[in-house]
């Protein structure tokens, strides 16, 4: 199983931007059964989540979700979540959010993840945390820009081997990041970082899926050259900042941050 980056694979999507997106949660194995069906769709196998696992997270007190979108009269099911009660029964972990190939850059991830922050705001959840692979540029910008969500920790190879349709030979480095939902009124979000001169930048490819496909070895060296510099600057107490509008990491120190004031 892999964490999803809470957004979609690449793709062009097809559904309007206009359509309005329509997220509702479920409890019910039938809709268990839907959950399971769409995040197939998005990652290319035929149990990325079992019905019965969903059925166990919705039971134990988790988060499962649907999103439906009005396409040629016809609601269709374009999305899910699905979010595990952490450690100590205090933070949320998303596990997997997806979003089929025709809804991609409609709005969908974002309208899940506004209901995901609502949900776990409604049930008394400190904070929402989940992965994501950082050499995905346009994962980091959502992640980051878009939800305001702070990086926590890197780590490597974090699910092992995957055989889905986006990670298959792949190393599944992930950044775990964390949105705050406790003591806020209304969901976070962040904004374009400006680097200041002793900030450090974690580069990544602008099409990195792509090049995964077109230059492994290249692909295969960029995830080994972002790893170090990762956990150099993490041994070295910098943390990350924010993500530039080129698609930079931006990490700083706790020093840097104290001469701010």
């Amino acid at each position: 199983m892999t964490d999803m980056g809470d957004v979609s694979p690449p793709g062009e999507g097809i559904i309007s931007r206009l359509q309005p997106v329509i997220v509702e949660s479920i409890t019910q194995p039938d809709d268990a059964h839907l959950l399971a069906r769409v995040l197939s769709r998005v990652w290319g196998e035929t149990n990325t989540v079992s019905v019965d696992v969903i059925v166990a997270v919705i039971r134990s007190g988790g988060y499962a979700s649907l999103a439906r979108v009005k396409d040629h009269d016809k609601m269709q099911i374009v999305g899910g979540s699905l979010g595990l009660v952490g450690s100590g029964g205090h933070n949320l972990h998303s596990h997997v959010t997806g979003v089929v190939d025709a809804a991609t850059n409609s709005g969908v991830g974002r309208a899940l993840k506004q209901h995901q922050w609502s949900w776990a705001k409604e049930n008394g959840f400190f904070a929402i945390s989940w992965t994501f692979d950082p050499l995905v540029r346009r994962n980091a910008h959502f992640n980051l820009v878009t939800l305001g969500a702070t990086a926590v920790s890197y780590h490597q190879n974090y699910y092992g081997e995957l055989n889905d349709l986006i990670n298959a030979g792949e190393l599944t480095d992930r950044l775990v990041v964390e949105r705050r939902v406790a003591g806020l009124v209304t969901a976070p979000h962040g904004e374009i970082c400006i680097p200041d001169t002793e900030d450090l930048l974690i580069t990544t490819h602008d099409d990195i899926v792509g090049l995964r496909k077109s230059h492994p070895d290249i692909a295969r060296a960029a995830r080994q050259s972002q790893r170090e510099e990762f956990e150099k600057a993490f041994a070295g107490s910098r943390f990350v900042r924010g993500f530039t509008r080129d698609g930079s990491y931006v990490l700083t120190s706790p020093s840097s941050e104290d001469n701010d004031d």
